[in-house]
């Protein structure tokens, strides 16, 4: 039982280490043992240390043993010759303050670990899976084999009990070896994954921005065309041509505002950042979307407007996030209705809430909003909610959506609270 107990413990002290490493250490950094490799050096040595001073009787009690190597060759391999370096100094100080019979032996093992295996370590990032696996075993198995060897030809250690005991041996520090590395190569195949992953995430991404560019310019782009074949091919009185200058000129502000609107998303750039009264800003966007709120029969009803509500942002920025919410809110209630607006200030936040009683959206909808080229209109283009998305976050802000049936959508805008001595 204390053998097993024993043996338990030795891999607890080497498997622990490497998940920790995975938990915590590689979060944002998805390159095993090069990122943060001092810490991983760290952990290892913390494993040996351990190993050493926490070891087992193997199968009789003349023999004491621990899985100290595990972690010296697994750490030689996937770290290299300065990784391995260090654990050797600690092994060796660790050892000779433990003292006793072996320990010449033993430091002699560890100085060839150290210094050959680290030599395979190119070659041995470059095998397949399974060769590793068996490189792995194979390294672990003569490094003991080397324990046996030296003891017998240079300090005449009789070889004795050599199948029952030394094989065994061999084998169970082999077995566990494979396991340190199979861990440590599924966490690699997974950070593999994960950064194949997020590189098609971005190659999607831009497809996304690509497709939307071409689609909504080539329509501004295919009417400036005609009219210009059209002037070329025919003789139109000035009255028409200047008509058709208008129409040019149009068509290339829509195209102008187009590629604005991808760039506030790509990299929102702001003008003077000041401390504003929302309530004052939130009264000139109803006199600029009032008159086309009565033509869709939509009521704007205002529940409150906290006079003392203030936040840092861009007014320009600002107003126009909140045009593309009312807008859309308006445009949700093709039968008209109510669109209600709410100002208040709560423990140094102050939330915009802005609701609609329009057609409700489904939570996969609500958690799409503000992606590139998403957008609940048949004839949408998700730019105005992707726009929005991204000045609020620029501002420290952040949005709830929730959507109801039969209660519409509500988009609540939260801003970290300002004081008004600076207010514009």
């Amino acid at each position: 039982m204390e053998t097993a107990s024993g043996m338990i413990n030795n891999i607890f002290f080497i498997i622990f280490p490497i998940i920790v490493y995975q938990m915590f250490v590689t979060a944002g950094k998805r390159n095993f043992f090069v990122s943060h490799r001092t810490m991983l050096t760290i952990l290892f040595s913390l494993s040996i240390i351990l190993c050493m001073n926490f070891p087992y009787e193997f199968i009789t009690n003349d023999y004491i043993f621990d899985l100290r190597q595990v972690p010296m060759i697994v750490g030689a391999l996937y770290g290299g010759p300065y990784v391995s370096a260090f654990l050797f100094v600690v092994a060796a100080v660790c050892r000779i303050l433990i003292g006793g019979e072996g320990t010449d032996i033993a430091i002699l093992n560890q100085l060839l670990i150290a210094v050959a295996v680290p030599l395979l370590q190119p070659a041995f990032m470059q095998m397949q899976w399974a060769t590793k696996i068996l490189s792995v075993f194979l390294i672990s198995f003569f490094s003991l084999s080397f324990n046996l060897l030296a003891g017998y030809f240079l300090f005449d250690h009789p070889i004795d009990r050599l199948y029952d005991i030394w094989l065994l041996l061999m084998i169970n520090q082999g077995i566990v070896s494979v396991l340190a590395a199979l861990l440590i190569e599924h966490i690699m195949r997974q950070e593999y994954l994960l950064n194949s992953l997020l590189k098609h995430e971005k190659m999607d991404t831009v497809s996304h921005f690509a497709a939307a560019v071409s689609h909504e310019l080539r329509n501004p782009i295919q009417g400036i065309k005609g009219f210009i074949q059209l002037m070329q091919r025919y003789e139109y009185s000035r009255e028409k041509q200047l008509e058709f200058h208008e129409t040019i000129l149009k068509e290339i502000q829509a195209a102008e505002s187009l590629i604005d609107d991808y760039l506030v998303y790509a990299k929102p750039s702001y003008g003077q950042m000041v401390c504003i009264s929302v309530k004052r800003e939130v009264e000139h966007i109803l006199k600029v979307l009032g008159p086309y709120a009565l033509s869709n029969n939509i009521n704007i009803v205002v529940k409150s407007l906290d006079k003392e509500a203030c936040i840092m942002a861009d007014r320009q920025k600002f107003h126009q996030a909140l045009v593309n919410i009312v807008r859309n809110g308006i445009e949700a209630m093709p039968t008209g209705g109510k669109f209600y607006i709410n100002v208040a200030t709560h423990n140094a936040e102050v939330s915009i809430e802005l609701a609609d009683e329009g057609c409700r959206m489904t939570k996969e909808e609500v958690q799409r909003l503000g992606e590139p080229y998403f957008s609940t209109k048949t004839k949408g283009t998700g730019l105005g909610m992707m726009v929005t998305y991204s000045v609020i976050r620029q501002m420290d802000g952040h949005i709830k959506v929730s959507s109801a049936k039969g209660k519409g959508t509500v988009f609540t805008l939260l801003f970290p609270a300002a004081t008004r001595t600076t207010t514009r």
